[in-house]
């Protein structure tokens, strides 16, 4: 999912990789996590409906350059018990106060059927709760500015 936010890239980045306040952004979801910044390593659980957990584990994290130039990434990886894979966030700077904010998640669930079956029966759902959550972030962010 990819969505231009009318906020800094640095402020938009900071939000996003505020792991323990992904519940804001992520319908009927907690989360356990260290405190900001997000660090390499850094594990969190996000639990949604009370009973599902999301194991996770910061793999990287690149701060959006000050002089525009290079994105911010946040790569974490989807451990179990049932889905896997790469989540990655990208923040690209358009400008002072716009940003491009690119979210994708290659994930797929753990179990006896392919791979390539369970990303496609998840590739909807999950570009759903991708965009709800951009639009929280963007309508936050718009709040904060006035």
């Amino acid at each position: 999912m990819r969505r231009t936010i009318h906020a800094s890239a640095d402020e938009t980045f900071t939000l996003l990789t505020d792991l323990r306040g992904h519940h804001r952004w992520i319908p009927l979801t907690t989360t356990d996590a260290p405190p900001p910044p997000a660090r390499p390593g850094d594990a969190l659980i996000a639990l949604t409906a009370g009973v599902f957990p999301d194991r996770m584990r910061v793999e990287e994290i690149r701060r959006p350059s000050d002089d525009g130039g290079a994105p911010g990434v946040l790569v974490v990886r989807k451990l179990g018990p049932v889905l896997l894979g790469p989540v990655e966030i990208t923040v690209e700077p358009l400008g002072p106060d716009a940003c491009t904010v690119d979210w994708r998640e290659d994930v797929w669930l753990r179990g006896p059927l392919p791979r390539r079956l369970t990303r496609i029966l998840l590739a909807a759902p999950l570009e759903l709760m991708t965009a709800l959550a951009l639009r929280r972030v963007e309508r936050h962010l718009a709040e904060r500015a006035h």
